[in-house]
């Protein structure tokens, strides 16, 4: 790798994480509709174990250098103790390495949204598809009530993250 593109890499980026059930999903975002990477991170070996999640972090915020990072605010969520763990691990991490983070809740992310009139998370989805080229190729399809949700969900809601946090610091 050129030296030209890993300098890149190390301003003006903001790192958005968002846990899942399968680990998480992030996105690297230089504004609101400048999307440069997106990518799920999963545990293969059940039951997930968040030391190794947290491990596969480090060496993604290793590469990225993001400036700040955004992660979901969960108080009043209905997740898994293991999330709720994941994201104080994040938090740790964080402080640790001295990276700013900003919390973000879901009614931040429905606020940033109502005003394209989009209200699920497939219409959310949508709106960034049309907005932002990089997701284009990533849209799914509309689940039914009896499908489980599809495994890209997980970029849209990262990147629906850090649109808001670009909304709400604007």
């Amino acid at each position: 790798m050129s030296q030209a593109v890993i300098d890149t890499y190390k301003s003006g980026l903001i790192m958005v994480i968002y846990p899942n059930s399968l680990g998480f999903a992030f996105a690297v975002m230089k504004d609101a509709i400048s999307v440069e990477v997106t990518q799920i991170v999963h545990e293969k070996k059940k039951p997930i174990d968040n030391t190794q999640l947290i491990e596969k972090l480090r060496r993604k915020l290793a590469f990225y250098e993001p400036e700040r990072l955004v992660i979901p605010d969960c108080k009043g969520w209905d997740r898994s103790k293991r999330v709720d763990a994941f994201i104080k691990l994040i938090i740790n991490l964080a402080s640790k390495r001295k990276i700013p983070f900003h919390t973000y809740t879901r009614d931040s992310i429905r606020f940033t949204f109502n005003q394209f009139n989009a209200h699920t998370k497939h219409e959310i989805a949508k709106v960034i598809s049309e907005n932002i080229p990089f997701m284009k190729t990533k849209l799914y399809e509309k689940r039914k009530c009896y499908d489980s949700e599809p495994y890209h969900a997980g970029l849209f809601d990262a990147v629906s993250l850090g649109v808001a946090h670009f909304y709400m610091t604007d």
